[in-house]
């Protein structure tokens, strides 16, 4: 089956798919679909994708409300389903190969910078330590911490990149939470990377970085997309 999407989109799907992004599939249907949902306020965030993917969206942006049982409280997202495709089908075999999404070294070699800028900018944020040190942090905790030292080494060897891999326990959880940390000269490298792949909504993620002069050389370099 000939597949609609650009070559920009599948990487966009790509990154996402280790972001926010999942594959899923029906009993009543051959193939799978993707499926992705964000806050109200990223509204811009998904309509970006959401266009990018129109070609093969079954239906308009929708809002979906759940209740969090162990916080007792509504939220509502915006939600969109593709229809289902060979594509996802085949994503749906790499990224989820025993049912459950899965982060492996080959997976990361096929990012590509504007596949990481989605990723950032799917689960990257902006903060400051207890001692009021900037830095960015990506978001991990859906995954386990083996698979958080293949991304940290990821980021190392791949870009230079050093990351610190941070654990936490909430305590309504049973299970521990990680996160990846760059410390401020290891933001500038991974800005220097996807800035020029940050859409306008998202530039808040990396506002703090944004001093002229701020960046080294962009390096980057390139990276194989899914074909």
């Amino acid at each position: 089956m000939h597949n609609p999407l650009s070559k920009e989109t599948r990487e966009v799907v790509w990154g996402s798919l280790i972001g926010d992004g999942g594959v899923f599939k029906d009993r009543c249907c051959r193939n799978s679909s993707y499926r992705e949902s964000h806050s109200p306020k990223q509204y811009g965030y998904i309509k970006w994708k959401y266009d990018l993917l129109k070609p093969i969206m079954s239906s308009s942006l929708y809002s979906v409300t759940n209740f969090h049982k162990i916080r007792q409280k509504e939220y509502t997202t915006l939600q969109f389903v593709t229809k289902p495709h060979t594509y996802f089908s085949r994503l749906r075999k790499i990224f989820y190969p025993e049912g459950k999404k899965r982060i492996r070294r080959k997976i990361l070699h096929r990012l590509t910078p504007l596949g990481l800028a989605v990723w950032f900018m799917d689960d990257g944020v902006f903060q400051k330590n207890n001692k009021n040190y900037p830095q960015l942090q990506i978001s991990t905790a859906g995954f386990t911490l083996d698979e958080n030292i293949i991304m940290q080494q990821y980021f190392k060897e791949c870009w230079g990149i050093e990351t610190r891999v941070h654990s936490r326990k909430i305590k309504q959880y049973p299970k521990t939470y990680y996160n990846l940390y760059f410390n401020k000269p290891n933001s500038l490298k991974l800005i220097a990377i996807i800035k020029p792949y940050i859409i306008p909504c998202m530039f808040y993620k990396i506002k703090y970085f944004l001093q002229p002069s701020s960046y080294p050389e962009n390096n980057s370099g390139g990276r194989h997309s899914l074909n």
